[in-house]
C-alpha cells in the first residue's frame, strides 16, 4: 500500500513545530495520517486484553525524532557557484525556513554551511532565514556560545542564503543535508512570525530589505 507523502510532511511539520526534539503519536493515528491500515491491530488488541487482566494499560505509540546534530559536521567542502542566485523582486513571495539559534547565526557568519532536515528540498535557490523564537541552552553549549544567548535575534527574518544542493546523509535514514552558500545578513532583523517547515513570505513585506542584497 503506498504511503501518503503529504502525511509524512504533515507529521514532519508537527515535529519541527515542537519545543522538544520529538513528538509522540498513537500508532493508529500515525498510520492513518500516512493513509496506511494498521496490520498489527488484532495483535495489539490481544496484548491489551492480556495486560488488562493484570490491571495494566498498554499504549502503542510512535515517537518521531529530529536528528541529533551533535555528531554531524556543520561545514563541508563542496562546489559553490561563483555568484549568488539573482533575487526576483517581482515574485509574489520568497521561501523561508525557521532555524534555531545559534545555528542560524552560524550560517550567516559562514561557519555553518550544512542544514540537516528530514526531507529534500525540491527546488534550489534563495531561501530566507528566520531565527526561531525557541531558545535551547544545549544548542549554545555544543558550540561554546553560551554568552551569546541574550545577544542574538529571535522571532525575526535575519538574512538569506542559497540552497545549492541537497544530498542524503550517509548512514542515516530519511536525513538530508541542505548545502548552503552565499549567506547574506540583513542590516537589521525583521520581526516576523515563523512556521514549521518551508513557509512563504510575501515579497511586498520584504522587498525593501532585499534591494541592498541584489547589488
Amino acid at each position: 500500500m503506498p504511503i501518503d507523502a503529504a502525511g509524512v510532511e504533515r507529521i514532519a511539520d508537527e515535529v519541527y513545530a515542537q519545543e522538544e526534539e520529538y513528538t509522540a503519536l498513537p500508532l493508529d493515528g500515525f498510520l492513518a495520517e500516512l493513509g496506511v491500515a494498521n496490520p498489527l491491530q488484532d495483535l495489539q488488541e490481544q496484548i491489551a486484553v492480556l495486560f488488562a487482566e493484570q490491571g495494566l494499560v498498554v499504549s502503542f505509540e510512535v515517537h518521531v525524532f529530529t536528528p541529533d546534530e551533535e555528531e554531524l559536521p556543520m561545514r563541508r567542502e563542496f562546489d559553490v557557484p561563483a555568484t549568488p542566485v539573482p533575487l526576483d523582486l517581482k515574485a509574489d513571495s520568497l521561501r523561508a525556513l525557521s532555524v534555531q539559534q545559534p545555528w542560524v547565526d552560524l550560517i550567516l557568519s559562514g561557519q555553518k554551511n550544512i542544514e540537516y532536515r528530514s526531507r529534500r528540498m525540491r527546488e534550489m535557490g534563495p531561501l530566507l532565514l528566520h531565527a526561531s523564537k525557541t531558545i535551547k541552552p544545549e544548542n549554545f553549549e555544543r558550540t561554546g556560545l553560551e554568552t551569546e544567548i541574550e545577544h542574538l535575534p529571535y522571532g525575526a527574518l535575519v538574512g538569506i542564503v542559497d540552497v545549492v544542493d541537497v544530498v542524503p546523509v550517509e548512514g542515516e535514514e530519511n536525513l538530508f543535508e541542505w548545502r548552503l552558500a552565499h549567506p547574506r545578513r540583513f542590516a537589521m532583523p525583521i520581526p516576523y512570525s515563523g512556521a514549521a517547515g518551508i513557509f512563504k513570505v510575501p515579497m511586498s513585506e520584504i522587498k525593501m530589505y532585499l534591494r541592498p542584497l541584489t547589488l
